[in-house]
């Protein structure tokens, strides 16, 4: 195998290697542990700057995988080779560029409509507050009350995050997809 060939090839596997881990890794094990230890406040800030990063990433590396995907899945398989990857490609482009950034829009006003109603998104006081923050708050102290615009807001932002998250969960199962067609073009003669 010249070493062009191989340079490809080992571009490929570890780029492939790559995507796969970091999908697995962010979807299903450190995004839960990062949800169920940090406040919440510190877990948007995590989140916010993890996921542009992440959505990028799944696209660049997806279209990296389109263009050094070995001639005999190109040619033998190429419906489903190309049907996986572009899928991968999709979803992660969309996430990039549509649903990630509207779910932080709304993140961000759920926060700023927060401090205005003196009250988390779950309509539990803020810790601190006594007479509410900038339209005086409510004097019901342990009361959950979510305001109009708050439901509205929660709604849009549910809305969102699970349109990202079906997204991702679709370039999950194009990787995996794509892995089993590699996978069969692997000989362990």
């Amino acid at each position: 195998m010249p070493l062009p060939s191989t340079l490809v090839s080992v571009t490929h596997l570890l780029s492939y290697s790559f995507l796969f881990g970091t999908q697995i890794w962010h979807s299903f094990i450190g995004g839960i542990i990062s949800f169920r230890v940090l406040p919440r406040a510190h877990f948007g800030a995590l989140q916010r700057r993890l996921f542009p990063l992440y959505f990028s990433l799944q696209f660049v590396i997806s279209l990296l995988l389109l263009f050094t995907a070995p001639k005999s899945l190109k040619y033998g398989a190429k419906s489903a080779t190309y049907g996986f990857l572009v899928t991968v490609l999709t979803t992660s482009l969309l996430n990039v560029a549509v649903a990630g950034p509207a779910t932080t829009r709304v993140m961000d006003e759920r926060k700023a409509r927060e401090v205005f109603d003196g009250r988390s998104y779950d309509g539990r006081k803020l810790p601190g507050v006594d007479e509410g923050a900038e339209r005086g708050g409510d004097r019901e102290a342990e009361e959950v009350l979510v305001s109009p615009e708050m439901r509205g807001l929660n709604k849009r932002f549910g809305m969102w995050h699970g349109i990202s998250s079906l997204l991702n969960m679709g370039s999950v199962i194009g990787t995996i997809g794509y892995g089993v067609l590699l996978a069969g073009k692997i000989r362990f003669d």
